[in-house]
């Protein structure tokens, strides 16, 4: 179990890395921010994990930083006048595409930790023009939205970034109304994080996965009754093997490599549905 200044470490180090997504061009867990070969760019990562062409090209030029494993917005089946609730929005990615569904009578609030990314993300709202849509500064595990006020909450490769998945997953189902549903698409495997990664801050922070069965029985815990995986894609390996922080240890420990491959290509991205009862 994490310490709480191991916690406290960790959540500093998301938030960071972040910070310099928003600010420096470079995606999460995408080879262009290993500092070599920037062939793949940030609308190559998103069409793999299942954004459509025509929805990027709607976008503010400067919402996707390829930063996620999916695309819940894809199957979240949205309407008209919905208010949605976007954890850890970003730059406004999926905030912008819900926009589009919930019309001018809906609602959007992206929620992020980082000032760098809220400052981006209403950048982005202003240029783009979505009165609909606002970005709101805070922490996942306490969010700064009332009660039983959201319609659907959407999250895309963020809850495993929090130190505090139960209390994160808690707090969704008190924002949300009776009937509402939780749609994130975020990272699984069949394999454990192999131990020599578990306390690197660096890799930590660069979206590994949650056991999916595991992540399921968390959904249950928060009070959801019918949590369940619709959809998986696998991520590809070489955006978890470059990432900067995996590739630091192994420069430092590369008898684990092999180890860390066949983690790397155990990971899916999955969508995971709920239903506040």
């Amino acid at each position: 179990m994490k310490t709480t200044d191991g916690a406290t470490e960790q959540r500093q180090a998301v938030r960071e890395r972040y910070a310099r997504a928003a600010t420096e061009e470079a995606s999460c867990c995408g080879p262009s921010c290993c500092g070599g070969e920037r062939a793949t760019t940030k609308d190559d990562i998103s069409k793999t994990i299942g954004y459509s062409e025509e929805e990027l090209g709607a976008l503010p030029e400067d919402a996707n930083l390829g930063l996620g494993c999916g695309n819940p917005t894809s199957i979240a089946s949205l309407e008209e006048g919905m208010t949605v609730l976007d954890l850890g929005s970003g730059a406004g990615i999926d905030c912008f595409l819900a926009s589009r569904q919930v019309g001018p009578s809906g609602r959007v609030i992206g929620v992020d930790m980082t000032p760098e990314m809220i400052e981006r993300a209403r950048a982005n709202a202003g240029s783009g023009g979505y009165e609909n849509v606002e970005f709101r500064l805070g922490e996942i595990e306490a969010l700064p939205v009332a009660d039983a006020s959201v319609d659907v909450v959407i999250s895309n490769c963020v809850l495993n970034l929090s130190t505090d998945k139960a209390r994160v997953l808690a707090d969704v189902y008190r924002v949300l109304k009776p009937g509402g549903r939780v749609v994130i698409s975020d990272m699984v495997s069949d394999l454990p994080v192999p131990a020599v990664l578990e306390g690197n801050v660096d890799a930590v922070s660069a979206c590994l996965p949650t056991f999916r069965d595991r992540y399921l029985a968390q959904f249950a815990e928060a009070g959801f009754e019918d949590a369940r995986i619709t959809e998986e894609k696998p991520y590809p390996a070489s955006y978890i093997l470059q990432d900067p922080g995996v590739q630091g240890f192994l420069g430092e420990h590369p008898s684990h490599a092999e180890e860390l491959t066949a983690f790397a290509g155990s990971i899916v991205g999955a969508h995971f549905e709920a239903t506040k009862q």
